[in-house]
């Protein structure tokens, strides 16, 4: 017996800041480097203001000449300026590729989360996902724009206003550092906290988002049933764990980022007691102790500039950890068909169009429904062939596994290997989009889009259809009349999930949407519930008329009458099989009539 053989190892690589900077900033190397260089030169340009002042003290101090200091004021000035037009092509230059790393990661994971199959979505609330998908992503954006401004910033001040330091005065120089190794110290046992209250806040963002969508897109139900208080109540909740988790990062904040900035005024002191002692003593000038004070100034910045760093890292190392569970998760793809016992020898003739060899199948375990306990069997070795331009139809009741037969042979979900073959291909061997391409499926519950009757009805189509194409669809699933009757027509707004249409008028789109494509094979999952015995009859009548492949699963009887076979399905097991005529006596409940 063939069951399903659970969820894929994880890899073992880490989806991490190398990673991330390889694929999606790397590529961007030319503008990081022109804003490694204007950084530079910035730099070097605020290093030399303190240099002239240096000059204007000293003179000042021997009494020199007023009027030729008026060019060392100038070139000040002028140096201003010029640190305002660096400064500025700075931030743009370092800013862009941050914007584009934002786009680039938004489009591939959003590509990525698609490909991925049912059991990613059934662990992760839609909610959740906006969440990594805006929130996390912008916190990434921040990091490699304003996060690698800053980096660059502190590196080359730290480097270059040491430099000049040590060059005045070594001693003094390492004295007046003390206080960066004591910042070094703080961060060491700040950033482990900084990290744990950075995830548990995204994490509980991320549950908030789920929270308020749940509510938007069941606004109808919630208001239906009176509970607007409960969910406001739950929202309110979670909202307050959103507070309390940011406060812990503010404590945290509160405590680092000031002391940071402290640290510099312990350094300008050690400057004035012990640089003051060496200008009495005559080792330094006025203007080398001036000039040490405004680099003592500017390294405030790297200082204070720190704990701005170590909050954007942390929050997009979080963010990275959240951001990888969609990277790691394995897309669906071409799976390796695996030898099988089930597998005939090979057939002279055509193969049947879809063929199902003892299917068995049950959904992998999770944390909640105990771990390593196996789940119960959905599916317990099923086995059908369908032809082209055949009918087959499905009988039983809720929960019978209908829908995971459906689910199974479009690969939304995984099927063992040697069971479900494709024109004699193993589905698995198929790329999943290739194979949907080929399957018309409508689903239990109608999906449509907030779009226009026309944008519905060519959803997924590489090219809109003529004209002619989407009425013979409508005319077909019975419903051009009423889009005729709309006052735009073809450009009516459904709204968000159709919500302007009824329940019958959804049905009937959604096929409407599925005949346009006229695929090989229709896997129809009792989509005929809310429509009236009359239009169920014609509506069949030119699906067959098609004549593409049909698998309809049904509660009306009526509606599997004309099928070929019928398979009777209880307990996830073929309890029965054969024509509507051979079954009706043995199962009075397909007889719809009674």
């Amino acid at each position: 017996m063939s069951e399903h053989p659970g969820p894929r190892p994880a890899r073992s690589q880490v989806f991490g800041f190398g990673a991330f900077t390889k694929r999606f900033a790397l590529p961007l190397w030319p503008w990081y480097a022109g804003g490694f260089l204007l950084l530079a030169a910035v730099n070097l340009v605020s290093l030399q203001i303190p240099q002239l002042a240096k000059i204007i003290i000293n003179s000042l101090t021997i009494g020199a000449d007023l009027n030729g200091l008026r060019g060392v004021a100038l070139a000040i000035v002028g140096l201003g300026f010029l640190l305002i037009i660096i400064r500025s092509l700075s931030r743009i230059v370092i800013f862009w590729p941050g914007r584009r790393v934002e786009t680039a990661s938004k489009s591939y994971f959003f590509g990525r989360v698609l490909r991925l199959s049912e059991e990613f979505f059934t662990s992760h609330g839609m909610g959740d996902l906006i969440s990594r998908l805006a929130n996390d992503i912008a916190q990434l954006r921040a990091f490699y724009a304003f996060g690698v401004l800053q980096v660059l910033n502190v590196l080359f001040l730290t480097v270059f206003a040491v430099a000049r330091m040590a060059s005045v005065h070594l001693m003094l120089t390492i004295c007046s550092l003390i206080p960066l190794g004591v910042m070094f110290i703080i961060t060491r046992f700040a950033m482990p906290r900084m990290h744990t209250y950075s995830r548990d806040n995204l994490a509980a963002l991320g549950t908030l988002t789920n929270r308020v969508t749940e509510a938007f897109v069941n606004v109808h139900v919630i208001q239906a049933n009176g509970a607007t208080p409960s969910f406001a109540a739950r929202v309110e909740a979670q909202n307050a764990e959103v507070l309390r988790t940011s406060l812990r990062l503010v404590y945290v904040r509160m405590f680092v980022f000031p002391l940071m900035t402290c640290l510099a005024g312990v350094s300008q002191l050690i400057v004035l007691f012990y640089g003051g002692q060496e200008v009495i003593a005559g080792h330094l000038s006025v203007g080398d102790i001036l000039a040490f004070n405004v680099y003592i100034g500017l390294l405030t910045f790297p200082l204070s500039a720190m704990g701005i760093i170590l909050a954007l890292y942390q929050r997009a190392k979080t963010a990275l950890e959240r951001i990888g569970d969609i990277e790691l998760a394995v897309p669906q793809g071409r799976l390796s068909a695996e030898p099988s016992s089930k597998a005939a020898a090979p057939q002279q003739q055509p193969p049947p169009l879809l063929e199902v060899r003892g299917l068995s199948f049950r959904f992998p375990s999770t944390a909640s429904s105990g771990g390593n306990e196996p789940t119960p069997l959905v599916l317990d070795d099923v086995s059908f062939s369908l032809a082209p331009g055949g009918r087959l139809g499905l009988f039983g009741s809720i929960g019978s596994g209908k829908s995971t037969l459906f689910n199974l042979i479009t690969r939304i979900y995984e099927p063992p290997a040697g069971t479900i073959f494709w024109r004699g291909v193993d589905v698995r061997s198929l790329e999943p989009t290739a194979l949907r391409q080929e399957i018309g499926y409508a689903l239990q519950q109608v999906h449509l889009f907030s779009a226009s009757i026309r944008a519905n009805l060519a959803f997924g189509l590489t090219n809109v259809p003529p004209q002619v194409a989407l009425e013979e669809a409508a005319r077909g699933a019975q419903i051009l009349p009423e889009i005729l009757a709309f006052a735009q027509g073809w450009d009516t707004e459904i709204g968000e999930r159709g919500v302007r249409l009824s329940g019958g008028q959804k049905q009937r789109l959604a096929l409407a949407r599925l005949l346009v494509r006229k695929p090989p094979l229709l896997l129809l999952d009792d989509v005929l519930s809310a429509l009236d015995q009359v239009t169920e009859t014609k509506l069949l009548e030119y699906i067959y008329a098609v004549g593409s492949s049909l698998i309809i699963a049904s509660h009306r009887g009526s509606a599997l009458e004309r099928c070929d076979q019928i398979l009777i399905i209880e307990h996830g097991k073929i309890a029965a099989r054969g024509s509507f005529r051979d079954l009706v006596e043995r199962y009075p409940e397909l007889d719809s009539s009674k």
